[in-house]
């Protein structure tokens, strides 16, 4: 263990109060105790340092970084130490040998909530704070809030509208990075930052819709292929700045996997179209059911006046598993079985049977509860653990309390089929090796570790890509490996 790089080293003199060793480096190692548990340190450690290095991530802190030098400016490190008056900073309090520290207790909580709000009570705001700095459209997230705080529905609305259009959806969507980031926790617990920006905008959906002011037509055509939220986030944007908009769109109504990849009761549907429908006030047309590359193509568009076409298609391929079996009958499209179910089809799924969904993404736990309100007995399968999945905690959560099995660090190594119909899948148990290219740790099978799940459906979650067919060669658009 290296002495960590968030110490200056300013070495002091300690009398040596348990036997002493020398590290690569030539500073003397001892033990203290942090949270009850007995570490090992090095002379010349803060005591937060030597809580990092030993896995302790939760003590809050603002100022410390490794490029400074230890101020407790912030005296949101705050520890209590057996022996001590009073609760000293962790950043810059050297740590001794045979030292008894707590890291939490109330009134640790009590001083570090003052501290904080103390600091927010006079701070300028200039800086973006990490809410908006993880918000991947870099919303002017402290902006609505404290609109919303006000009262000012609307306005925090057409703030929110100023990067992206459909604040009413993404409240109900999106997997809210802000949150994770959310100073506030440091207090008691996160802000519901996309709850709020969606309550706004259903408080205005509800009244007359946000108004926008139109620039002057600018007389320019662009074709937009594709109606799902890139689409309609471009056409929103060209139409507000005067330009003429048309969708085109191979489904029946404009939406994209918005309409038919969500469930109703994640996304409902009349809300999400009045949400919509302020594109067909501001002037854009859509054309429904027609597909590039079957109904028409990129020149053609230019052909009818055109000045540019916005490709925004979507991923409706879903990924294929890449085991034998998955041929037979019983494997099920995820995003047609979604589709269909919001459309008011007939399904593949029903009441009493035994359905395995393979992925951990919003998709897997899409097919999983809309399976389980079916009447199905579900087992969601992934070949990672719970921090892995694309989905999100609270998602996961909600699909096991429906009643899930969930099953992790499984790989599917085969579809089980009897006459060319499907009665189980085959699984092998894993271990996390390195990471891929991905940066999550990559599954490793254990040999020996195969078992069987009965079952009469199989629905394949991991992954949808773009239908690169729809684009001919003589169209002059080419694919990146990203298939972008």
């Amino acid at each position: 263990m290296a002495i960590s790089i968030r110490d200056n080293f300013s070495l002091g003199t300690h009398e040596p109060q348990s036997p002493m060793v020398r590290n690569d480096v030539g500073h003397p190692s001892f033990t203290l105790t942090i949270d009850g548990k007995v570490m090992q340190a090095y002379e010349g450690q803060t005591i937060l340092s030597v809580a990092i290095d030993h896995g302790i991530n939760d003590i809050p802190n603002l100022c410390n970084d490794e490029k400074l030098e230890p101020t407790s400016a912030c005296r949101m490190c705050l520890v209590h130490i057996e022996g001590a008056d009073r609760p000293l900073p962790s950043c810059n309090t050297a740590a001794e040998p045979g030292m008894v520290v707590s890291t939490n207790s109330d009134e640790l909580f009590h001083i570090r909530r003052t501290n904080l709000e103390m600091m927010l009570s006079d701070h300028n705001a200039y800086c973006q704070p990490p809410c908006q700095v993880d918000c991947p459209t870099h919303i002017d997230i402290p902006g609505y809030l404290e609109l919303i705080a006000k009262g000012s529905m609307k306005e925090a609305a057409r703030l929110v509208k100023e990067v992206l259009p459909f604040p009413f959806i993404l409240g109900l969507t999106c997997p809210a990075p802000c949150q994770k980031a959310c100073r506030r926790a440091l207090v008691d617990e996160e802000i519901a930052i996309c709850r709020m920006h969606g309550y706004a905008a259903e408080t205005c959906l509800l009244d007359p819709p946000t108004p926008f002011v139109q620039d002057p037509p600018t007389g320019k055509k662009v074709a937009v292929i594709g109606g799902g939220p890139t689409g309609l986030t471009n056409a929103f944007y060209l139409a507000l700045h005067g330009h003429y908009v048309k969708v085109f769109d191979m489904q029946p109504q404009a939406g994209g996997m918005l309409r038919y990849g969500i469930p109703e009761y994640r996304l409902p549907k009349d809300m999400m179209d009045r949400e919509i429908g302020q594109l067909w006030s501001m002037g854009v047309d859509f054309q429904a059911n027609v597909k590039l590359g079957r109904d028409f193509e990129i020149d053609d568009l230019f052909a009818q006046g055109f000045d540019a076409v916005y490709l925004a298609i979507g991923c409706w391929t879903s990924n294929d598993l890449g085991v034998p079996g998955e041929d037979a009958n019983g494997v099920v499209n995820a995003i047609r079985y979604l589709g269909e179910k919001v459309e008011g089809k007939p399904v593949p799924v029903k009441e009493g049977d035994e359905v395995v969904v393979i992925g951990g993404g919003f998709t897997a736990f899409d097919c999983t509860r809309t399976s389980l309100r079916l009447g199905a007995k579900v087992h969601t399968m992934y070949r990672r653990g719970r921090t892995e999945m694309g989905a999100t905690t609270e998602e996961v959560e909600d699909g096991e309390a429906e009643g899930t099995h969930l099953q992790l660090y499984v790989s599917q190594t085969k579809i089980v089929a009897e006459n060319g119909t499907v009665t189980g899948v085959e699984f092998q148990r894993n271990k996390l090796g390195e990471p891929d290219a991905s940066g999550r740790r990559r599954p490793v099978p254990i040999p020996g570790s195969e078992f069987v799940v009965n079952c009469n459906t199989v629905i394949p979650a991991i992954g949808q890509a773009v239908d690169t067919k729809v684009l001919n060669e003589q169209s002059g658009v080419k694919w990146t490996k990203y298939k972008t």
